[in-house]
């Protein structure tokens, strides 16, 4: 690698450690979910996530989002006679790639009984208004299914968005390294309305019992730039 790229490395590297660490107040979350899916996931009750990660490009500046997401359990007001919880979250993009308004996401997840799969749907990427909506794009509404075969967990789901809907599939599994969890994991998404699929692989790794590592790379089938992305995560219980 030349000096340059090695130098341009330890920058972005060094620039994404900052933003974790004074990231604003106003910080976000993805939905729950593997490299580039959602799932049927989302994090206990009163435990809050924050999350900042990059993504980076060959040829294009790095882009920079942190943020934080939140799991609830509903009232219990005698009405279901199932598991559900809650989750939201805000977004938002920072840094010189770019910044772009916040935006929330939501998902609401039940599994009506223990053997069954647990079903959610949510939506992410949700602009507060018509002006940040065309700086952000259209929300992204889904409904998604997640089940555990024991060999691996496996995820399907459909999003809609205004010209862009989208199937989706994932696997995960995780296996024990240095008494710690390591979660491997693959998906794939339609994108450009459904002219051709995106496919990850990846893993999500706990360093510290409240503090995990993310990693993967995203690959189009056709056309298009590979990207690569890590993220790091804080988990605060109350």
């Amino acid at each position: 690698m030349s000096r340059r790229k090695t130098r341009k490395t330890i920058q972005s590297c060094c620039s994404f450690v900052l933003l974790l660490v004074f990231a604003p107040a106003y910080v976000a979350a993805t939905p729950t979910g593997l490299n580039n899916i959602p799932t049927a996931d989302t994090p206990p009750d009163r435990t809050v996530v924050l999350q900042a990660f990059t993504n980076m490009r060959e040829g294009q500046m790095d882009d920079y989002v942190v943020g934080f997401k939140m799991g609830l359990e509903p009232l219990d007001v005698g009405l279901h006679p199932f598991d559900h919880q809650l989750e939201w979250g805000i977004d938002k993009r920072v840094g010189e790639g770019g910044s772009a308004p916040a935006v929330f996401q939501f998902k609401y997840a039940v599994q009506p009984y223990e053997q069954w799969p647990t079903l959610a749907i949510g939506a992410a990427n949700i602009g507060v208004s018509s002006d940040n909506r065309r700086k952000v794009g259209q929300p992204f509404t889904y409904v998604v299914a997640t089940h555990d075969f024991g060999w691996c967990r496996g995820h399907a789901g459909y999003g809609f968005q205004q010209k862009n809907d989208a199937a989706f599939f994932g696997l995960d599994k995780t296996i024990q390294v240095c008494e710690r969890d390591l979660m491997l994991r693959t998906d794939v998404i339609q994108i450009d309305d459904q002219d051709q699929w995106l496919g990850s692989m990846g893993f999500i790794y706990s360093l510290l019992d409240n503090v995990a590592v993310e990693s993967w790379v995203s690959v189009p089938f056709e056309h298009g730039k590979t990207v690569f992305t890590i993220k790091l995560n804080l988990v605060i219980e109350f």
